[in-house]
């Protein structure tokens, strides 16, 4: 009821009105004083959630909903699912849901405060046993690398700042595994595995070809494409699909799913 007035007040004033972001604060207070610091209801794609009241709006009730509904018709019952780059866990809920009751969730977050959110979420859901967090980035090789966080915004990436938020980010040290050496030591055998990591989604895949080659009657595929800040260039990432064979298909509206910005499934040849 607080929330349903909250957001009829909102609409009625401006959702982004001066008066709005000024209550915003108080407001998410009241909301987590009101929940007993266990987190808010919340629905993501038609499913309750306990969330963050303060970032809620990272977690949207529609979020990717075209991905959402064909993740949820194909992952079954005691699937095993990675998520690179799971911020403060929008698709780790969601997997751990899908794939309940027995499902295994990884998710590699290497920002501290999307990390801290996450855990807040994975406890406040009661999915610690079957959800394995794991701090730190992925790319193709192992090591130490700079990341550039600015809270728990997902638009954090490694190597150099999002531009749309550099003149506000940090940069801190963390560590960086591949999906194989992961794999390999854990003995970790993924279904799915998602990607979106800010335009280090191409060196995520080439640290996972042994994976992919191996789980490739197994493994579903879901990437976020991000172009305009790959490393890389278009032919490099075309050449990679062919040597993972692969073939991005688009599931968020592309119309080239190389060129444009949007989720793909790669989906195998």
């Amino acid at each position: 009821m607080l929330q349903g007035t909250a957001r009829m007040v909102a609409e009625a004033v401006g959702r982004n009105s001066r008066l709005v972001s000024r209550l915003r604060p108080t407001y998410e207070s009241v909301l987590d004083w009101w929940s007993g610091g266990r987190g808010i209801p919340w629905e993501i794609n038609g499913v309750m959630f306990r969330v963050d009241p303060r970032n809620r709006h990272r977690l949207g009730q529609n979020y990717d909903a075209p991905v959402a509904a064909f993740l949820r018709e194909r992952i079954r019952p005691g699937d095993t699912c990675i998520d690179v780059g799971a911020n403060v866990g929008v698709y780790v809920l969601q997997f751990a849901h899908w794939s309940a009751p027995s499902g295994h969730v990884v998710a590699f977050e290497p920002n501290p405060d999307a990390l801290r959110v996450l855990r807040q979420h994975v406890e406040w859901n009661g999915l610690q046993n079957r959800v394995e967090i794991a701090p730190m980035a992925v790319s193709d090789t192992p090591g130490h690398a700079t990341l550039y966080a600015i809270e728990a915004d997902g638009m954090s990436r490694l190597d150099q700042p999002n531009a749309s938020i550099a003149s506000e980010v940090k940069p801190l040290t963390v560590d960086v595994t591949t999906i194989d050496e992961f794999c390999e030591r854990t003995g970790l055998k993924p279904d799915w595995m998602l990607i979106d990591i800010e335009g280090f989604e191409i060196e995520a895949l080439r640290g996972a070809r042994r994976v992919i080659g191996e789980r490739a009657d197994h493994l579903g595929i879901i990437v976020e494409i991000h172009p305009d800040v790959w490393r890389g260039t278009h032919d490099e990432a075309v050449q990679l699909f062919n040597e993972l064979g692969v073939r991005p298909v688009p599931l968020t509206g592309q119309r080239d799913p190389l060129a444009e910005h949007g989720l793909v499934h790669l989906a195998h040849l």
